[in-house]
């Protein structure tokens, strides 16, 4: 399991070839990043500049609020890319079977953590049209069960 950060969203910068030694602070917050960097000479020493980011972030977080927590199913419908389908999880693939490469739309989701489910159905059988519909069905009859 992972261990939580003892200083969450502060990062050690050390790059001797750049002279670059600070603490990087970074804090996302509605799509907008907000960052500043506290290098060690301005701030006079490793410590200080450790305090000052801390300082930072809190500030940040005061002004800012806490995260907002979205559930999976929010994460799961976020579209990544261009598709086919038109709906995120569900897309036309070719599978070879005995030596045979059929046609199918294949519709993915992840009902709970670390765990993924497929569903493929087949062209051949139902047409072009009604293997992509009853693959978007059962991608969002998936979402509606996810934990």
């Amino acid at each position: 399991m992972k261990t939580r950060s003892r200083t969450p969203g502060i990062s050690r910068i050390d790059q001797p070839a750049k002279h670059n030694h600070g603490y990087f602070v970074r804090l996302q917050r509605q799509g907008i990043i907000h960052s500043a960097f506290f290098s060690d000479k301005q701030y006079g020493g490793r410590k200080n500049a450790l305090l000052a980011a801390h300082l930072h972030v809190l500030k940040l977080r005061k002004k800012f609020g806490p995260p907002v927590r979205r559930p999976r199913r929010w994460w799961a419908e976020i579209p990544r890319r261009k598709s086919r389908s038109g709906i995120v999880g569900v897309h036309p693939t070719t599978l070879r079977r005995e030596g045979r490469a059929r046609k199918y739309w294949m519709a993915t989701w992840s009902p709970e953590p670390y765990k993924a489910v497929r569903r493929v159905f087949s062209v051949s059988r139902h047409g072009e049209r009604k293997a992509r519909s009853l693959a978007i069905r059962a991608r969002r009859e998936g979402l509606r069960n996810m934990k």
